[in-house]
């Protein structure tokens, strides 16, 4: 008898009616649907590789950081999603929108849990310490991505490991509130700087060469522990505002940071882009849509500061045959800058920013110049103005120096022709001189604003900081800072206060279903750290 799907059945009566050998083998009967090829459990230091990637380039540098860039105006969305999302139209609230990022979400967080499941004492591999605490500041960082985005969603009932059946543990996993949310990042950052240190003990030995963010050396445990600490001066700067006593909180964020990064060199930085094979998902995002242009409002910043800046990351709108060259300076003619909020829908009519050709520029999971402006701002609340001023211009130093990075990335590769101006790169006395001619005035008129705006701009590029930024916008905006007025805002249309929740938990769950409705809320709830009720 041929064997086939369809005569399986048959087949298979045929043999147990016969008292055949397969009669009384219930185990082989049991493992006839299983891919014996397909391990079913690894060590956790394999994982580890997998979540670290996802976190990078799916979560991170992901669809949050495309749509954000336009909701903050660092770029312009001037075709199809990316325009419906500049226009304030249907991508803003579907629950289609950030589906993918949804689900990556998700499935990062479980796998980090799971990793931490297998490295606690009644675990497969207790005593395993330090990958239980990388782990930790994984969880950390994609249960953050979540909340900060969606506000209140499914916690404490998803992103578990499922059941010996293969059924997950809650079929419609409740929503908990984005405080609890916090109450768990915190948690997970805690037991990080605990585990981190005590090492790995199991036989089956730390993560070595698994760690690909910090790369499993002697100097990796003491860098993870500083990432720890500068999430978690992060962490609490976002719900500063719901802080009962903000002092004493702003006093934690500068002590985490004192133990954090010190160096560009100690930061968290997925540099695993070869510009080829694995690119950088900013340059494979515009590389495979086109869909964002270069800002107007954000022009306006530079050109208000007569900022060096401009003559390095401007490139002409390409031609047919996909060339450009990187404009002159701020009254170069072929300078065409996206007007916010009401472009004209149309590929290669306006100029770009050259973060986008960066095809291998790293993604940041938390920079050094980013924990300096996080101190600078930390200074001001506590009215150490002169300490301020100093953290801030090493921040503004930093990000010249990471900028120039991704502006190299963006000039070397392959992909399209963009020819390289007459400018040189931007250094350390360039960023000294521009703080002393442009910013030192502006900062001694209003140190907030200044240090946002220029946290704005260090933090504009192709390294997957837009998100932190537009978590910026909106806790300042739940201080009454306004959008047009503190931030120089040009979009007339509703600015969107979160993202919509995914389609697929949408249609599956009932908590969800309900709590997206139409998914207009989106445009009227502020997430709880910025002063709404979820």
């Amino acid at each position: 008898m041929k064997f086939t799907f369809k005569n399986i059945g048959k087949y298979l009566s045929v043999i147990l009616m016969s008292g055949g050998l397969f009669a009384c083998s219930e185990d082989i009967m049991d493992d006839i649907n299983k891919n014996v090829d397909n391990a079913h459990d690894v060590d956790a230091k394999f994982i580890l590789t997998d979540v670290i990637t996802s976190t990078a380039f799916s979560n991170v540098s992901g669809d949050f950081n495309h749509y954000f860039s336009s909701y903050i105006e660092h770029e312009v969305g001037v075709y199809n999603q990316l325009w419906n999302a500049e226009t304030r139209i249907q991508e803003v609230y579907s629950s289609t929108t950030f589906n993918n990022v949804w689900g990556n979400l998700y499935s990062t967080l479980k796998n980090a849990r799971i990793i931490i499941d297998k490295c606690s004492d009644t675990g497969t591999q207790p005593g395993n310490y330090t990958t239980k605490g990388m782990a930790e500041v994984l969880a950390a960082i994609n249960s953050a991505l979540i909340t900060d985005a969606f506000g209140d969603a499914p916690f404490s009932e998803a992103a578990l490991a499922k059941l010996d059946n293969g059924k997950p543990q809650f079929m419609t996993p409740k929503i908990d509130t984005q405080k609890d949310i916090y109450t768990g990042i915190i948690n997970y950052l805690d037991a990080a700087i605990e585990d981190l240190p005590k090492g790995d003990t199991h036989v089956t030995g730390g993560p070595d060469s698994q760690d690909i963010l910090f790369g499993g050396d002697d100097k990796a445990v003491d860098k993870w522990l500083k990432l720890a600490y500068g999430l978690k001066a992060r962490y609490l700067m976002h719900t500063l505002n719901k802080a009962e006593n903000q002092t004493e909180v702003l006093n934690e964020v500068l002590k985490c940071i004192e133990k954090s990064a010190q160096n560009a060199d100690e930061q968290a930085t997925f540099a695993k882009y070869d510009g080829s094979s694995n690119k950088n998902p900013c340059y494979d995002f515009f590389d495979s849509r086109e869909y964002l242009a270069a800002s107007q409002s954000l022009f306006d910043k530079l050109n208000e500061r007569n900022d060096p800046r401009i003559s390095r990351v401007y490139v002409t709108a390409l031609d047919k045959n996909s060339k450009g060259r990187q404009i002159n300076n701020k009254d170069d003619e072929s300078l065409l800058l996206a007007p916010n909020g009401k472009p004209v829908q149309e590929q290669r009519k306006y100029s770009t920013s050259i973060f986008g050709f960066a095809s291998d520029a790293p993604t940041h999971l938390l920079s050094y110049h980013e924990l300096l402006f996080i101190k600078a701002e930390a200074l001001i609340r506590l009215t150490r103005k002169d300490e301020a001023e100093t953290a801030l211009k090493d921040a503004i130093k930093a990000a010249f120096a990471n900028m120039e990075i991704s502006v190299a990335s963006g000039l070397k590769q392959t992909g399209y022709a963009i020819t390289k101006n007459s400018s040189a790169a931007l250094t350390a006395s360039d960023a000294e001189n521009y703080f002393i001619n442009s910013v030192k005035g502006k900062f001694d008129a209003d140190p907030l604003k200044e240090t946002m705006i220029q946290k704005y701009l260090g933090m504009w590029g192709s390294n997957g900081e837009t998100t932190e930024c537009y978590n910026d916008v909106r806790r300042l905006q739940a201080e009454g800072k306004s959008l047009k007025d503190f931030y120089g805002f040009k979009n007339e249309g509703k600015f969107p206060l979160r993202a919509p929740y995914g389609g697929d938990e949408v249609s599956s769950n009932p908590n969800v279903q309900k709590a997206y409705g139409n998914g207009q809320y989106v445009f009227t709830e502020d997430v709880w750290w910025a002063g709404g009720n979820r």
